[in-house]
């Protein structure tokens, strides 16, 4: 179940090796059936019955009663179709089997009891404001665990990527806070992007309490628009040390948090990469996967068009239905380049297995900047905003500027939704700064 595979997952990590005493995830069936337990204290009890009556309720997550228990070891004689409140303490962990989830729940800026994070697959911080708010984000977990994934990102979408080291400068949990104009327009009631893609690298720490801290601030401020859980390493164009293990450690933050999205980079083992896919897919029904591949290490120029493909198939590896979309970065010298990756992605993504929904292929640099304004019709095109401390990749574009691009060259704006221009309300977008350090 996700607490037993995530554990093993973690031995995998620790080890890095095929040990004849390790569990093979890949090989495990496992499944998000089993009861659903809510773990907490005593000071926690009037919470997390309620947020056990939301479980109750969420359409689709397949849960019909409440009950509850004194151990984790009695909870897993449940059924599948329980929500289990489980209040104990650091004795009352031991001997969970046959558990789909083990929420710990606590309220906003709580002490984490170590006991309770060992003992737990998830984590839910109840952030203060009115019961629907705290009712909404729980339910947002409940769906990744429990409920069949919405409908995937696709072409004409766009999601900004936020860069900044401390999501508190720009979001808030206090009732007085405004959202900005890349989370909604004050001219439109329509969001001006489809997802918000949450750089853990670019963080200004990266320790499990602070990443779950400001995920839990972005998804509230969210407006309901999927997170995008993000670590990109320095050799694609990131921050994050090119560590295959740490790198897993953080995004497993990610799975711990419950996100919508999660990008997995394929320049990491395959062994690695197939584990973690066949981990977080089975015990998250709702869970979208991005694999990525950013080979800006050498111009496009240095890679043959045989090996272009190949990196499209590379990010497409894993399990059977695993990944949703796969991402292909070059690093452009001229306007070229873009038509060129383009035109490969054209071609490959009729190649790629049925799970890959949509295509993302881009290239950095200002040469690359036709590649965005091409991919609208690909897939999710990542994009920058004016208000944001600087750009995520070099060459990045907000999604006005991209509309532009395709106006000037006399291509339909975006055909799958309405303009950006439009949703501004006015004809030309303040030109995104560069300004601050530039990531992938």
């Amino acid at each position: 179940m996700a607490l037993e595979a995530s554990r093993s997952f973690q031995k995998y990590i620790d080890t890095r090796s095929a040990a004849e005493n390790d569990v093979d995830v890949a090989k495990q069936n496992i499944s998000s059936s089993g009861p659903l337990v809510l773990l907490g204290e005593a000071c926690d009890t009037e919470l997390i019955n309620r947020l056990a009556k939301v479980a109750k309720d969420t359409a689709g997550a397949g849960l019909t009663s409440v009950s509850t228990c004194s151990s984790l070891a009695a909870a897993s004689s449940r059924c599948a179709s329980d929500v289990v409140v489980c209040i104990c303490d650091s004795g009352g962990v031991e001997g969970q089997n046959n558990l789909a989830a083990v929420i710990y729940v606590h309220a906003e800026k709580a002490a984490r009891k170590p006991w309770a994070c060992a003992a737990s697959s998830h984590e839910f911080e109840a952030l203060s404001g009115v019961e629907d708010q705290i009712a909404t984000d729980f339910s947002r977990l409940l769906k990744v665990l429990r409920c069949k994934p919405a409908k995937c990102l696709g072409p004409g979408t766009y999601f900004v990527s936020l860069t900044y080291p401390d999501v508190t400068q720009a979001m808030s949990s206090g009732k007085d806070w405004k959202p900005p104009e890349w989370i909604a327009s004050e001219k439109s009631r329509e969001h001006l992007h489809d997802g918000l893609e949450f750089r853990a690298d670019l963080l200004k720490q990266q320790d499990e309490a602070f990443v779950l801290s400001q995920l839990a601030v972005v998804r509230r401020q969210s407006q309901g628009l999927p997170i995008i859980y993000t670590v990109r390493s320095k050799i694609q164009g990131g921050a994050f040390p090119d560590d295959e293990a740490a790198y897993w450690r953080l995004t497993l933050v990610g799975l711990r948090f419950g996100v919508e999205y999660v990008d997995v980079e394929g320049g990491f083992s395959r062994e690695g990469r197939s584990k973690f896919l066949a981990m977080a897919k089975n015990t998250h029904e709702g869970l979208r996967v991005i694999g990525s591949y950013h080979d800006i290490q050498r111009p496009l120029s240095a890679i043959t068009d045989h090996e272009l493909e190949g990196l499209f198939m590379e990010c497409a590896f894993g399990p059977q239905g695993t990944v949703d979309i796969v991402k292909v970065v070059g690093r452009a010298e001229s306007a070229q380049c873009s038509i060129r990756v383009n035109q490969c992605a054209e071609r490959v993504r009729h190649t790629l297995p049925k799970s890959v929904s949509a295509v993302i292929a881009i290239c950095t640099t200002d040469a690359g900047r036709l590649s965005r304004a091409l991919n609208v019709m690909l897939g999710p095109t990542p994009v920058a905003h004016p208000s944001l401390p600087g750009l995520a990749a070099p060459g990045q574009l907000s999604a006005v500027e991209i509309e532009q691009i395709r106006q000037t060259l006399g291509l339909p704006v975006n055909p799958f939704r309405r303009a950006q221009s439009e949703l501004h309300g006015c004809e030309n977008d303040e030109p995104t700064p560069k300004r601050g350090r530039q990531h992938n």
